[in-house]
């Protein structure tokens, strides 16, 4: 039996990932409009509009040439329109035209199709041969389809004028390798064909193509760096609604116009202001002046339609702050709240720039924000992720008490949440979704542990004759660094303003790092393997929900233990919580900011973490009930595949389940696969015991820390390390110039 296999999002890796990179970086008021510009199409919309505000009552008519912005609707894509098998749809009015990938006795083959509305009932109008894949089409008003294609046992690239009735190729025009791999196709004001594509640098460039076939460099405002994240999108000229000479275009950040042969452009919309993602969202048509896109991350058509500002009810602005903002949680979270609000819209302060980040930039950011702060230029909501000072700026009493408003919300955190955002019995800092990053080993060789110092564990590790140390290979000096890190706030007591980063426990911390290895081993290790077998005591890891904690425990037979990190104090489990919000006791919009964090712990809103712990006690309830619950026959189970180098796939196929008579039903078949896709190994997860249960509430009591740290005490720590690992000082003396400079900063922050 064949499977078909959809890659997934591994949510565990994209946690830890952001972890480690944040950690090696350390060392509600007055009513405004939306952010907005002009749009001047050649003519009004043939309807009236239908935006998500609720439009003014009996409006009187505007005169001619009022300023029109773009206002979004979102309905949800039909079952047809799914990413996987309908590739760069394009609407028409005769219907949908998109690529697929089917399967024949030659192999996958690439295939043209057009479907009536929402592409349903396509019909194939061509089939390329097995080497050849299909990139890019457009569709054209006189019948005819421009599809790029590349031939893969040569390399060669050809545009293909394809007739749309018959699918005959009408003409193939060569698409020289020099100019880079074509990345969209669309139309130009004076008819000729335009063609963007990614060069060998990852720059990006435009071309336009003749009626005689001639392709030639294009003036546009194209994305001229390596960062191809920045590229930009072309929709066309074709029903835009734009002046003459214009066509339209979208890039990360916003929807604009432009002028073929040069490179200024006019900017539209922004899109973070409606919760909009330019990497999840397809153009699909325009008509009118009204665009259409298709949306993958929430499985809606956009529409956006040029209405009259007047009838557009105006939504409060309410202002965050945050270090970094692109592809974080924070810039999920803000993105969800604005496309769904009709009362307010997060305008963020992005401290970073939108520049990579990197330590630099990191540095710059915090020392901006601060310097903000400091000057009293406070947002409403500030995002407390890793690196900020959130107990400093809670001791100056510059973040609100978030206690009454939980209370009158009737939103009871889990106590663990509760307690690592709280500072002087104020809860100050909340989160829709958290983790808990953790360090995991086998029942066989560490019984029911649940903490240790690291003494204990070295202890341990010496005891048995196998162990190669407490920790796996690939745990090295820097990256326990990254984690000792988020333990800082351990050893201060911002009342008293005092410090014990000269007590024999954190000395034993430096010691202990200064022996593990500078470098990861080359070779490929064993990871969970080095654990089972007892070759090492521990491996890093992170439980992102109740589903995976049960997966962990599967892989390690039902034996599966978490102790964290060696502490002083035996808690070494820390709360890395997503997205992490405190609301300015200074807020302009506390109403907007409060309705912000509605929107994070609301039941909607925590029901919808499947893949990550949800923070209010009702919905983790629930998550540890459904894990509990035994399947039905009716749900069947699905089917995991995990292959050699780790990567996982879902097959979106759910099986029935027809195992004999008092035979207990899987709720989920993990297949172990070698790179051939043989299988070797197959497993089966039921529903959660009571003994995991139990193991996992202990795991959770256990975890009494934010993965929350302030980023100078880091580098602090993280700089005079850096002499002990070099051989350079001795760990008292280290220690003793890592307590002298920390007094030194709380004094200046006056803690």
């Amino acid at each position: 039996m064949k499977h078909r296999s959809q890659r997934g999002e591994r949510r565990v890796a994209a946690i830890l990932a952001l972890f480690l990179a944040a950690l090696l970086l350390a060392g509600c008021g007055p009513q405004t409009p939306q952010p907005t510009a002009t749009l001047t199409p050649a003519s009004p919309p043939a309807a009236p509009p239908a935006p998500t505000a609720p439009p003014a009552p009996e409006p009187t008519p505007e005169p001619e040439g009022e300023k029109l912005v773009y206002v979004p609707s979102y309905e949800p894509l039909p079952a047809a329109m799914d990413g996987i098998t309908t590739r760069f749809p394009k609407e028409t009015e005769g219907g949908v035209w998109f690529l697929r990938v089917t399967a024949s006795a030659e192999g996958s083959c690439y295939c043209l199709m057009h479907g009536g509305k929402d592409a349903s009932d396509p019909v194939t109008v061509k089939t390329f041969p097995p080497e050849i894949y299909a990139n890019r089409l457009l569709p054209m008003p006189e019948g005819t389809v421009w599809v790029d294609t590349q031939d893969f046992s040569t390399g060669e690239a050809s545009l293909l004028e394809i007739d749309g009735n018959s699918g005959e190729v009408l003409r193939e025009i060569p698409f020289p390798a020099e100019s880079g791999s074509i990345s969209g196709l669309f139309d130009l004001p004076d008819g000729n064909l335009g063609i963007s594509a990614m060069l060998p640098t990852m720059a990006q460039a435009a071309y336009a193509m003749a009626e005689d076939g001639t392709v030639s460099p294009l003036e546009a405002p194209v994305n001229e760096s390596a960062d191809y994240m920045r590229s930009v999108t072309f929709f066309g000229t074709r029903g835009s609604g734009l002046g003459d000479g214009e066509c339209l275009a979208y890039d990360k950040d916003a929807l604009f116009a432009f002028t073929p042969g040069t490179r200024e452009k006019r900017e539209l919309l922004r899109w973070a202001d409606w919760g909009v993602s330019s990497f999840n969202t397809m153009p699909l048509s325009m008509e009118d002046g009204v665009l259409r896109l298709v949306d993958y991350r929430y499985g809606e058509y956009v529409t956006l339609t040029p209405t009259p500002e007047s009838l557009v009810k105006p939504r409060q602005e309410v202002t965050m702050a945050c270090l970094t903002l692109e592809g974080t949680a924070v810039d999920e979270a803000v993105r969800d709240f604005n496309r769904r609000s009709t009362e307010y819209y997060i305008a963020v302060r992005d401290y970073s720039g939108g520049q990579p980040y990197n330590q630099d930039v990191r540095d710059g950011a915090i020392t901006a924000m601060n310097l903000d702060i400091a000057s009293g230029k406070m947002p409403d909501l500030l995002s407390v992720q890793d690196g900020v000072p959130f107990q400093s700026y809670a001791k100056k009493g510059l973040l609100r008490d978030l206690g009454p408003w939980l209370a009158s919300e009737g939103i009871e955190l889990l106590p663990q949440l509760q307690e690592a955002g709280t500072v002087d019995g104020k809860t100050m800092m909340v989160c829709g979704s958290f983790a808990l990053i953790t360090a995991i080993g086998s029942r066989d060789y560490l019984g029911d542990l649940t903490g240790w110092t690291v003494e204990e564990a070295k202890a341990l590790a010496e005891s048995l004759p196998d162990c190669r140390g407490v920790f796996t290979a690939t745990m090295t000096q820097d990256l326990f660094m990254r984690y000792l890190s988020s333990y800082l706030e351990g050893y201060l007591d911002w009342d008293a303003g005092t410090a014990s980063f000269d007590s024999e426990g954190f000395r034993d911390m430096l010691e202990f790092a200064a022996a593990l290895p500078i470098q990861p081993p080359k070779e490929s290790t064993m990871g969970d393997g080095e654990v089972m077998s007892g070759t090492a005591l521990a491996a890093a890891y992170t439980i992102t929900s109740v589903n995976n904690w049960q997966v962990r425990d599967m892989v390690y037979m039902g034996k599966l233990v978490c102790p964290g990190f060696p502490m002083p104090d035996r808690a070494g489990t820390l709360i890395y919580m997503t997205a992490p919000m405190a609301v300015s006791a200074a807020a302009a919009n506390p109403e907007g900011a409060c309705a912000f964090l509605r929107s994070l712990l609301d039941e909607k809103a925590q029901t919808a973490f499947t893949d990550l712990f949800p923070s209010t006690v009702a919905a983790f309830e629930n998550q540890l009930a459904e894990a509990m619950r035994e399947p039905t026959p009716e749900e069947g189970c699905k089917s995991i595949y995990v292959f050699s180098n780790g990567a996982q796939f879902l097959d979106p196929t759910v099986y029935p389940w027809e195992g004999g008579e008092g035979e207990k039903q899987p709720r989920t078949v993990f297949y172990w696969m070698d790179d051939n896709g043989s299988v070797y190994r197959e497993e089966k997860m039921y529903a959660m015991t009571e003994e995991q249960r139990d193991s996992l509430l202990k795991l959770l009591n256990g975890a009494v820390r934010s993965s929350s740290y302030d980023q100078v005490i880091a580098r602090i720590v993280q700089e005079e390390a850096g002499a002990l690992f070099a051989g350079q000082r001795e760990v008292a003396e280290v220690a003793a110039r890592i307590q002298e400079r920390v007094l030194l900063y709380m004094a200046e922050q006056g803690g």
